[in-house]
């Protein structure tokens, strides 16, 4: 391999340590004179080139660099191919291809020389493809079984069993998101309210940061493990050691998860809750949870795993953070209904802007609100309204808005707010309905396509719930031609939010307490 020429280095050097000093635009200034330098070694330069777009948040020029990258193949330095299909993938994952992010997460998966880096890349694929419309249950089968297959290429072996000799049953919660995350909100109750003299909860962290929610829950536990940092076989010998009962992954497949863990086997019962949609794939995971609105079928989307359903609801809300006061209907003050989402584009997929696009065309001079990081920028706004007029909706009905930590606030923008399908939302259907605007949501026939429904049955707006798309605009559209109602139903949502399943945190912890009782018989 030819290496680059001093000249080049010297730049290449100067660039990268910009870069890492955090002075991003300085080092994006600098990046053309290092290409047309002509180096040997283009595919490193252009990777770098990707890493600082990446650092000033414009995704749209990272895509560029990284297809281009993707073109040339990596010839000159062919072990970046991993790489550079791994940002490719996170690129288009952001801007709303979860096609392409697959596809270029499973490449990545099979140039990446890294098994343990190997399997987060599947895991990456795995998530962006709970965004993909129309797969079936085939297309899961073989994705879920393959991430299972890569785990036993790896040195993993199930830890030696043997006789506990304690009374009180042991849950292990495992989680890399002990801080303030949806998670944490989702799993405060079953640590706050656990029973004491049946249980003892043992918590494994594998986030590097705190915050006063890091130290709420290792206040609270009974036994806290900071396992940042940690080989997988490392945390499940210490699992295996603190002679857990029940073992609680509540990562799944999302970032920074600790899925590997499981495959040692070094709980008695290993369960998958919480903050993941679908199934782990992993034959060494016992059980999935879920609630009886979502649970409907034994065997949903290749699941694994058996489902195990609460009565009412899967997700209890406890709310860490101080929430803005609801106001009154943006409609009184505008003249026109504005609909919104403040979900993860990645879950915005093309066939949602056109139910989106229809819902407008039936509801006179109605105006939609997206937000996102990727309308920080000029470029990004541009694609996007590229997009919009593709998928038939004028841009000047649109408004989109930058990523911003008021968010909360600028849900007294929004009069109806519109869930995302396959991959419905979870906390910001909660944080929509607490701020007194309603969630229309389509639903399927997995689990993981259920939970906008779940959360609507447990306040008592199932009506507001559709399992067809024709259903979906009509309901939002009639919602959006009665203002009346949306004004009425603002001001009483947060206490029906409340007085719900959503928000009952010891009626939860007990439901939830009864299944382990019942997997320990």
């Amino acid at each position: 391999m030819a290496e680059m020429s001093k000249e080049c280095w010297k730049l290449y050097i100067k660039i990268h340590d910009l870069w890492k000093m955090g002075r991003f635009q300085e080092a994006d200034n600098a990046m053309g004179a290092l290409l047309d330098a002509g180096g040997s070694q283009v595919s490193k330069a252009q990777l770098l080139g990707a890493y600082i777009k990446r650092s000033l948040e414009d995704v749209l020029g990272e895509l560029s660099i990284l297809e281009q990258l993707e073109k040339s193949g990596c010839e000159d330095e062919p072990e970046l191919k991993g790489t550079m299909y791994s940002l490719l993938g996170q690129a288009y994952n952001t801007v709303g291809r979860a096609d392409k992010a697959v596809e270029s997460f499973l490449q990545s998966v099979e140039t990446e020389t890294d098994w343990r880096q190997r399997l987060v890349e599947y895991s990456n694929a795995i998530f962006a493809a709970a965004s993909l419309p129309n797969t079936d249950r085939e297309f899961w089968r073989v994705l879920y079984s393959g991430y299972d297959a890569l785990l036993s290429e790896g040195d993993v072996g199930s830890v030696s069993e043997k006789r506990w000799n304690h009374h009180r049953i042991r849950i292990g919660y495992l989680s890399s998101d002990y801080q303030q995350h949806p998670v944490s909100s989702l799993l405060w109750p079953l640590v706050d309210k656990a029973n004491g003299k049946d249980f003892q909860i043992f918590c494994y962290c594998g986030n590097k940061g705190e915050d006063s929610v890091t130290k709420a829950f290792r206040e609270k536990a009974d036994v806290w493990r900071q396992v940042y940092g940690w080989s997988h076989d490392k945390i499940a010998r210490q699992i295996y050691i603190d002679e857990i009962d029940i073992l609680v992954d509540l990562g799944g497949h999302t970032s920074n998860n600790m899925l590997p863990v499981l495959a040692y086997k070094p709980a008695k019962i290993q369960l998958s809750a919480i903050g993941w949609v679908g199934s782990t794939g992993m034959k060494a995971v016992d059980y999935v949870l879920g609630d009886e609105y979502c649970c409907i079928s034994e065997k949903q989307d290749a699941y694994v795993e058996r489902l195990l359903a609460v009565k009412g609801s899967h997700f209890c809300f406890h709310l860490f953070k101080k929430m803005p006061e609801v106001v009154e209907s943006p409609w009184k003050k505008n003249g026109f209904i504005t609909f919104g989402c403040f979900n993860n584009f990645s879950k915005v997929t093309d066939d949602m802007l056109q139910l989106w696009g229809n819902i407008l065309n039936k509801v006179p001079h109605s105006k939609l609100l997206l937000k996102h990081k990727l309308f920080d920028s000029e470029s990004g706004r541009v694609y996007m309204e590229k997009r919009l007029e593709k998928c038939g909706i004028s841009p000047k009905r649109v408004e989109l808005r930058p990523f911003s930590q008021d968010y909360l606030n600028q849900y007294g923008d929004m009069d109806i707010a519109l869930d995302t399908f396959p991959y419905t939302g979870g906390m910001t259907t909660f944080e929509a309905m607490y701020m007194g605007v309603p969630v229309v949501s389509l639903y399927g026939a997995s689990r993981g396509q259920r939970f906008g429904y779940s959360m609507l049955m447990n306040v008592g707006l199932g009506d507001m719930a559709a399992d067809n798309a024709e259903e979906y605009v009509e309901i939002a559209a009639a919602l959006g031609n009665n203002p009346d109602i949306l004004c009425d139903l603002r001001f009483q949502l947060r206490d029906m939010v409340k007085n719900s399943p959503l928000m009952d945190e010891q009626g939860y912890a007990a439901q939830v307490e009864k299944l382990y009782h019942r997997l320990m018989e």
